[in-house]
C-alpha cells in the first residue's frame, strides 16, 4: 500500500471517528470525547506513516510546527470552560498565524509531502470544529454553527461513499481566502462584538457550502 493510499484510508477513518466523537460531545456537553479521539487518530496517522513524513524521512520542522499548533488547539479547547473568551480568541489567532508559517517552513526546508499536506489540513479542520463546539457549549451561538466544522468530514465521507476517496478538493486562492475568513469568524465568536459573530458565522457556512459544493461538482464531472 502506498503512502497516499494509507493516508486516504486514515482520512476516512478519521472523519467517521470525528463524527461519532461529536455526538458524544453533545451527550456530555464537553469537548473531551473529541479531543481524546483526535489525539488517538493523529497518533495513528503518525505511526502509519512512520519515516515517510518528509522526503528526507524525518519528521521535519514544518510538521513540528503543525504539531505545536495542534497541541495549542487541544489544550485551549480542553480547558475552554475555565479560560476567558479573550484568551481563547488569542490562542485561535496564534493557531491561524502558525498555519501560514508551517507551510512556508516546509517549503524552505524541502519537506513538502503527502503526510504534511494532510496533517496540516486535518489540523485546520479540527481547529474550526473544536472552536465551533466550544462556542456552542459556552452558549455564545446556536448549535447550527456545528455545521461549519462538520462540512469537511462530511465531504470526506462523500468521497468514500461514492468511490472517489482518491480525490481531494482543489487548492486555490479562493479556497485559501475562504479558510482564512472562516477561521477569523470562529475566533470572533469569542470577542465582544455584538451581532458580528452571528453574521460572520452565517456567511462562513454559506461560503463553505459553496466551496465544498464546487469541489464535489468538479470531482464528480471531471474526466
Amino acid at each position: 500500500m502506498t503512502i497516499a493510499q494509507t493516508i486516504q484510508n486514515w482520512t476516512t477513518f478519521h472523519a467517521l471517528l470525528i463524527l461519532v466523537a461529536t455526538a458524544f460531545c453533545f451527550l456530555l456537553s464537553d469537548t473531551i470525547p473529541l479531543i481524546i479521539s483526535a489525539v488517538l487518530s493523529f497518533a495513528l496517522l503518525i505511526r502509519l506513516t512512520s519515516k515517510q513524513w518528509t522526503p528526507k524521512r524525518h519528521f521535519g520542522w514544518g510538521n513540528l510546527l503543525t504539531s505545536l499548533r495542534l497541541t495549542l488547539l487541544l489544550l485551549t479547547t480542553l480547558f475552554f470552560k475555565e479560560l476567558p473568551n479573550y484568551l481563547i480568541a488569542a490562542a485561535g489567532l496564534i493557531i491561524l498565524i502558525g498555519d501560514g508559517i508551517d507551510g512556508k517552513v516546509a517549503r524552505q526546508q524541502n519537506e513538502l509531502s503527502e503526510f504534511g499536506e494532510y496533517f496540516d489540513k486535518e489540523t485546520d479542520a479540527l481547529f474550526i470544529h473544536l472552536f465551533c463546539l466550544s462556542a456552542v457549549f459556552k452558549n455564545l451561538l446556536g448549535e447550527w454553527i456545528i455545521l461549519i466544522g462538520l462540512l469537511r468530514y462530511l465531504f470526506v465521507l462523500y468521497l468514500f461513499l461514492t468511490g472517489k476517496k482518491g480525490h481531494k478538493e482543489r487548492r486555490s486562492k479562493a479556497g485559501r481566502y475562504i479558510f482564512v475568513f472562516v477561521s477569523c469568524s470562529v475566533i470572533i465568536i469569542f470577542l465582544p462584538f455584538p451581532g458580528l459573530p452571528l453574521a460572520a458565522s452565517a456567511i462562513s457556512l454559506l461560503l463553505l457550502i459553496y466551496s465544498f459544493g464546487r469541489d464535489i461538482l468538479w470531482i464528480q464531472f471531471r474526466k
